[in-house]
């Protein structure tokens, strides 16, 4: 996939351009909302990212075969969404849609339907389910989206891992061009399912007394509104942040491979995002990774640092969100985004900038960086938060 950095957005650097030329080419992030097994609302999820927390007393102990005859059973540890909205035992496109419409509902509270002015929007979903083309939005939001187009994925963890920051990459050229003033960009996973655990059992990849660097299995689902500057500001919408520049990588030696990461991939990714920024990474003052306690991922990331970023006198955070809400798979990309964008939005990121990266078990690797939006004041931020509370649950009743 070819890096444009100029079709994502205009970094910092081209601001006095874009604001010269009335364009408004910045594209900027309004809305976002996310259900993890730390809450159903985005910011008691950040909160939990922040502070490395997890509810490890909730997560719940399933037993998987470990034989395929059934007779061996071994205890996983899993990290499931609990709630009145979602009930135990719901599969398929119901749990899909029970995951992702408070999501939905959050990432579009300002938005209103109107004539002409629908929302361009695309749905990952990594949960398999036997009725095929459901869509997992809710009614009371399918008004404001269209064309929406959903993006089933496979199963297996790892898989469609780098799909939502692609979509970004995606609604964002499309919001350049043009084509449509503002668009979604959704997903929902969830890696909780005794198939799958089997699979992962299977595969070693389990945490368990036998095997210290296995993932929790957990499950997830998000969305962000990405619009052009101009329209934002046009309607007033609160700018969260501002995606800058994206790079993508192979490597050569995935995890699936056999042979220990040297982190190519990555490395790569990260030299082109950094390669459209007017400043250099070492000025990055927060990473949000994808790291889940996989061996293989730690290994790439090490090596990776130290080529990417090298010694350097500025202090940098890494935020691993899997350690709070377990590896939802196809969502983990959406759940790192949502936190990133909260970090900008609440002065938390330890300077204007954040890296996002992300790889999935063929090699396939991603970097997304975002700047600091106008809407940096904590309070400020909640008080909006809480006016705007009232207004998501009116319209899911």
């Amino acid at each position: 996939m070819e890096q444009d950095c100029e079709s994502i957005a205009c970094g910092k650097g081209s601001k006095t351009r874009a604001q010269k030329s009335g364009t408004g080419g910045r594209i900027a992030v309004t809305g976002f909302g996310l259900v993890t097994p730390m809450g159903v609302t985005s910011w008691r999820s950040v909160s939990a990212v922040i502070r490395n927390r997890s509810h490890f007393a909730w997560h719940e102990t399933v037993l998987v075969a470990d034989a395929p005859d059934g007779t061996a059973l071994r205890g996983a540890t899993i990290s499931r969404v609990s709630g009145e909205g979602v009930r135990f035992g719901l599969t398929g496109s119901e749990r899909s849609l029970a995951l992702l419409a408070p999501a939905l509902r959050e990432a579009t509270s300002g938005l209103s339907p109107s004539p002409g002015d629908a929302v361009p929007a695309w749905i990952i979903n990594g949960i398999p389910s036997e009725e095929v083309g459901a869509i997992p939005c809710p009614a009371d939001i399918l008004p404001l989206l269209s064309p929406m187009e959903h993006l089933p994925v496979g199963r297996e963890a790892g898989s469609g891992r780098c799909l939502f920051l692609d979509r970004v990459a995606e609604a964002a050229k499309a919001l350049r061009e043009g084509r449509c003033p503002r668009a979604l960009v959704a997903a929902v996973d969830s890696l909780c399912f005794l198939p799958v655990l089997e699979e992962l059992l299977a595969a070693g990849r389990l945490l368990s007394g036998p095997n210290p660097e296995g993932i929790i299995p957990g499950e997830a689902a998000g969305a962000i509104l990405l619009e052009r500057e101009e329209s934002a500001r046009k309607r007033g919408a609160p700018i969260y942040a501002f995606v800058s520049s994206r790079g993508h990588g192979i490597d050569p030696a995935p995890r699936t491979g056999g042979r220990p990461s040297q982190g190519r991939g990555l490395t790569e990714a990260f030299f082109q995002a950094f390669d459209g920024l007017p400043t250099t990474g070492g000025e990055m003052g927060l990473v949000v990774a994808d790291l889940n306690g996989e061996r293989q991922r730690a290994l790439g990331w090490a090596v990776t640092e130290e080529r990417v970023f090298g010694p350097s006198h500025r202090e940098r955070q890494l935020w691993l969100p899997a350690f709070s809400v377990g590896e939802c798979g196809a969502a983990l990309g959406v759940v790192q985004t949502v936190v990133a964008v909260a970090a900008l939005a609440k002065d938390l990121a330890n300077g204007e900038q954040v890296a996002l990266c992300s790889s999935d078990d063929g090699g396939e690797t991603r970097v997304l960086c975002l700047d600091q939006g106008d809407f940096a004041d904590r309070h400020a931020l909640n008080r909006w938060r809480r006016e705007q509370r009232p207004k998501t649950n009116e319209r899911g009743t």
